[in-house]
């Protein structure tokens, strides 16, 4: 990692003053990994359930989107999708 900064920024990125080493693993709110994961066949088998309302409840975010899910795209295209039933009254 040291060689790719001294790369960008020349000789005085090889002497850091701090370094963090952060074990997401153990965060209890992000639990490992940036994106959702569910185990094989769920998304085939669940993943409608992922994004169909609830009563009032509408669901957005990049692990409910139907193309790119687990990514920015994902969670744009989802925030779209959750605005338009919310204004045609989807789920009511």
């Amino acid at each position: 990692m040291l060689d790719c900064l001294v790369r960008l920024f020349g000789p005085r990125a090889a002497q850091p003053e701090h370094f963090v080493d952060k074990a997401w693993a153990v965060d209890e709110f992000a639990r490992g990994c940036y994106g959702g994961y569910l185990p094989t066949g769920a998304w085939l088998t669940y993943g409608a359930g992922l994004r169909a309302p609830v009563g009032p409840l509408h669901w957005a975010g990049a692990e409910t989107a139907t193309v790119n899910a687990g990514y920015m795209d994902g969670a744009i295209s989802s925030g779209i999708r959750a605005a338009t039933e919310i204004a045609g009254g989807a789920g009511r």
